[in-house]
């Protein structure tokens, strides 16, 4: 016998009529006496055939289970952008309100990637701001990166003052540095008054923390995560693979 065909058998006797059967079920079902005996000498001529069939079922259960969970997930994703406003909430913003694209960011202050994201985004936004509002949020991995939560209360206090998108890109460029010491200093480079920005930066954390919930709401695992018009986005390798998803965004 194939191997093609010792899986097909199995699978329809042994997973069809055995492993299939209801919890509530007061009976065996019924099995062809003369395919339940070649069932039984395949198994005692082939017995690692058994394995690898239930290894086969439980890679499609499996499957099957990840696609159901990434269906709903989506569908969870899909609802928040029906309500932008609320969706963007008080975060900051980059491009007209009236945009029907809208990209949610995810990032992380102290995330190589997200900084190499930031740069791809920059100049993506700076061509199609007309078109496309960008929407940032807080999701600093903490464990990873001891520096992503200072760095992003700094920012949120930035922001209070008017100046998140600058300072933002100084984090970024100076990821090495960042410290309280550079907080301070960055501040003082874009002309903030510092007494408000420390006291902006103690309460921060309700904000970050709401980000960081909205992300794994909708499924975001790491930084730099996207979602454009309620769809996630693979962490773009360049502003041409951008470009591709905002014109089928458009078509929709």
């Amino acid at each position: 016998m194939s191997p093609t065909f010792l899986y097909r058998l199995l699978s329809s006797v042994l997973l069809s009529a055995f492993f299939m059967v209801p919890a509530s079920a007061q009976s065996k079902p019924k099995v062809d006496p003369v395919l339940e005996q070649q069932v039984l000498e395949v198994l005692r001529k082939n017995p690692e055939v058994i394995y690898q069939v239930l290894k086969k079922f439980g890679e499609e259960q499996r499957a099957e289970q990840e696609r159901k969970a990434k269906a709903e997930q989506l569908a969870v994703i899909q609802k928040l952008f029906k309500d932008p406003k609320t969706l963007i909430a008080s975060s900051p913003t980059i491009g007209s309100a009236s945009n029907k694209i809208l990209l949610v960011e995810f990032s992380d202050f102290q995330c190589p990637y997200c900084s190499k994201s930031n740069e791809i985004l920059k100049q993506f936004m700076a061509k199609h701001k007309d078109k496309v509002t960008l929407v940032f949020k807080n999701f600093p991995l903490t464990q990873a990166h001891p520096e992503a939560l200072p760095a992003a209360r700094a920012a949120w206090a930035a922001q209070q003052q008017g100046k998140f998108w600058e300072y933002r890109d100084e984090l970024f460029a100076n990821q090495a540095k960042l410290s309280n010491n550079f907080y301070l200093d960055t501040a003082k480079k874009f002309n903030l008054n510092l007494a408000k920005f420390q006291s902006d930066y103690g309460i921060a954390d309700t904000a970050i923390l709401n980000d960081f919930k909205l992300g794994r709401t909708v499924d975001v695992q790491g930084a730099p995560a996207l979602i454009l018009n309620g769809m996630p986005v693979e962490n773009p390798g360049s502003i041409a693979e951008l470009e591709q998803l905002l014109a089928k965004a458009e078509k929709k």
